[in-house]
């Protein structure tokens, strides 16, 4: 099987997944402009620049071979809020607090050393923190596409803000309520794909 082949057997995957709108793979000005929107928005800062971030899952799957970006019309897709998305640490790794998704909340509400910072952030009480805490927008599994022949290594993230208004921008979506995931995937070389 050939690589352009592989690739639109991805891209017909993709597009069969509720809630799809769109989707496009990123060419190299594309992926490099999402790295530099990341970039930025990371020297900016979380919470109005007050709490250094990282987003390691875009940095995880922008190393992947191929990227592609999915528009989606729904939160009613597989892969929506996992069941850890953000994650608030201290410089020693320690989860000092974290998003909850709606089964994670209910659960947390039961527990006395955690404390609501809004309905789906806990910061964990009795912990000694070390250094300054910052937030990590870990990479996030996807395994939709896991039975296409010829890939492997699939990965996902959220995006930031200002990454998904150019992403939204340059595919011609402003205008409808949607928002975007990026996914990165290798070409198994066995495949003969190359």
């Amino acid at each position: 099987m050939d690589e352009e082949e592989i690739l639109r057997n991805v891209e017909n995957k993709i597009r069969s997944i509720p809630g799809v709108v769109d989707m496009k793979y990123l060419d190299e000005d594309l992926r490099e402009k999402v790295a530099s929107v990341e970039r930025q928005t990371e020297e900016n800062g979380a919470v109005g620049g007050l709490m250094p971030f990282v987003n390691k899952g875009v940095w995880e799957t922008l190393k992947r071979e191929k990227c592609l970006v999915v528009v989606l019309g729904s939160h009613e897709t597989p892969f929506v809020v996992p069941d850890h998305a953000i994650y608030l640490l201290d410089q020693k790794g320690q989860i000092v607090g974290e998003f909850l998704n709606e089964d994670r909340r209910k659960e947390m509400r039961r527990r006395d050393d955690v404390y609501f910072l809004s309905e789906d952030f806990v910061l964990y009480h009795g912990l000694e923190i070390s250094g300054e805490p910052f937030f990590l927008v870990p990479e996030i599994e996807f395994h939709e596409i896991d039975d296409v022949e010829g890939v492997t290594s699939v990965i996902s993230a959220s995006i930031s803000t200002p990454c998904d208004h150019l992403i939204r921008s340059s595919m011609g979506h402003m205008t409808r309520k949607v928002w975007t995931h990026l996914i990165g995937f290798d070409i198994a070389r066995n495949s003969k794909a190359e």
